[in-house]
């Protein structure tokens, strides 16, 4: 089955690559990544993320028609499996040149998975 979220997938990835430590910097004051990346490219969670809205028809199966699923079966495998690695650099980072690196990493991984 065909992705249903192959275009914002490729926004999601261009915006990674395109976030300046500057954009970083400024929401990062007091802010966990999560936090940041919800405000910079709408991913965080499932109610915000750019690549879950455009599927959620049901809060248990849209994950099943995203890009980054392949056990249709198993949700949120966005921040599992193959995606543990770059999801854990986003989660574990402390600083916004971490974070801003931690988006770099994440679109370089994201290029391998279309």
């Amino acid at each position: 089955m065909k992705p249903k979220n192959l275009k914002e997938f490729k926004a999601l990835k261009k915006r990674y690559e395109t976030i300046t430590l500057v954009e970083v910097k400024e929401k990062f004051k007091g802010n966990y990544w999560n936090i940041v990346a919800q405000l910079l490219t709408g991913y965080g969670s499932d109610l915000s993320c750019t690549l879950c809205l455009p599927l959620r028809r049901n809060r248990w199966t849209h994950c099943n028609k995203c890009v980054y699923s392949t056990d249709k079966r198993i949700r949120y495998e966005c921040l599992r499996g193959i995606n543990r690695k770059t999801f854990n650099r986003m989660d574990n980072a402390n600083t916004p040149l971490k974070l801003l690196n931690a988006f770099r990493a994440r679109a370089k991984h994201m290029k391998t998975l279309i």
